[in-house]
C-alpha cells in the first residue's frame, strides 16, 4: 500500500472519530450535577494565571461552546501544572463527564451562573482538530467606547473591550480607597482614548507586562471590566 493510501485512511479514521465525538455533543447549558454520560465541544475563552491561595493552588478558565454558552471551570492543586499545559487559550476541545458543581460562593464569575466545571488529570479531555476548532470571534460581546458613559456607575453592568494600550503612568497609592493602582491610556477603533486602571492583585501580573511593552501598543482582550467615575469615565479592572 502506498504512503499516500495509508495518510488517506489514517484522514478518514480521524474524521469518522471526531464526527462520532461531535453527534455526542450536548451543549453547555444543558450541563448540571444529575447530568451522566455526556460530551462537550468548547473553546477556551478565558485562563487565569495560576494563583497560589493559603489552602493551595488553583486556576480558573471560561469554556464557550457554538450556542455561545458559557461556563465557569476550576482546576485545583496537583492537577493544575498538567492542564494548564493542556488547555490552551482559544483552542477547542471534547471534555467527557467533569464534576459539575453549584455554584455557592457569592461572587461567581457569570452572575446569572448556577453551575461550574471541576477538571481534573482524570477528566477526559481531547482537543479537536483544525477543522473542528470552534471560531473566536463568536466568543466575546465587546463594548464601544461610546456607550461606556451610560454604563457607568452601574455595578449589575460589565464590559469587554478590545483595545491597543498606547501609554503608561507610574503605580500610586489612592488615599481614598487605601489601594494601589496603576492606570494606563487606551484606544480602540474607534480612536477614542480612555483610562484603563489596574488595581491591586494585578499590579504584580498583568500591569509589568503592559508597562513593559507599551512601546510596542500591545492589543488586549480584557473582560468584565467596569465602567467608574472615580475621576471622570474609568474603565477598572
Amino acid at each position: 500500500m502506498k504512503l499516500k493510501q495509508i495518510k488517506a485512511m489514517a484522514s478518514s479514521s480521524s474524521r469518522t472519530s471526531y464526527r462520532s465525538l461531535e453527534d455526542k455533543c450536548t451543549t453547555l447549558v444543558n450541563l448540571n450535577p444529575d447530568f451522566r454520560n455526556w460530551f462537550v465541544k468548547v473553546l477556551v475563552s478565558e485562563k487565569t494565571p495560576i494563583r497560589f491561595l493559603k489552602w493551595g493552588r488553583q486556576q480558573k478558565l471560561v469554556f464557550v461552546d457554538k450556542k455561545n454558552g458559557s461556563m465557569h471551570d476550576i482546576i485545583y492543586d496537583q492537577d493544575v501544572e498538567q492542564l494548564d499545559i493542556l488547555l490552551q487559550l482559544y483552542k477547542t476541545y471534547y471534555i467527557e463527564n467533569a464534576k459539575i458543581k453549584e455554584i455557592t460562593s457569592n461572587t461567581p464569575i457569570f452572575a446569572s451562573a448556577k453551575y461550574q466545571m471541576l477538571l481534573s488529570k482524570s477528566t477526559y479531555i481531547k482537543l479537536a482538530n483544525e477543522e473542528e476548532q470552534l471560531p473566536i470571534d463568536h466568543a466575546y460581546q465587546l463594548t464601544s467606547f461610546v456607550q461606556c458613559p451610560e454604563l457607568a456607575d452601574v455595578s449589575t453592568k460589565q464590559i469587554n473591550l478590545l483595545c491597543s494600550v498606547v501609554h503608561v503612568f507610574l503605580p500610586r497609592f489612592v488615599e481614598k480607597t487605601k489601594r494601589n493602582l496603576q492606570e494606563f491610556v487606551i484606544v480602540n477603533e474607534e480612536r477614542r482614548p480612555s483610562i484603563l486602571t489596574l488595581w491591586e492583585e494585578f499590579l504584580q501580573t498583568e500591569a509589568p507586562f503592559l508597562a513593559q511593552n507599551v512601546h510596542t501598543l500591545p492589543v488586549i482582550l480584557g473582560m468584565r471590566l467596569s465602567v467608574n467615575t472615580f475621576y471622570g469615565i474609568l474603565i477598572s479592572i
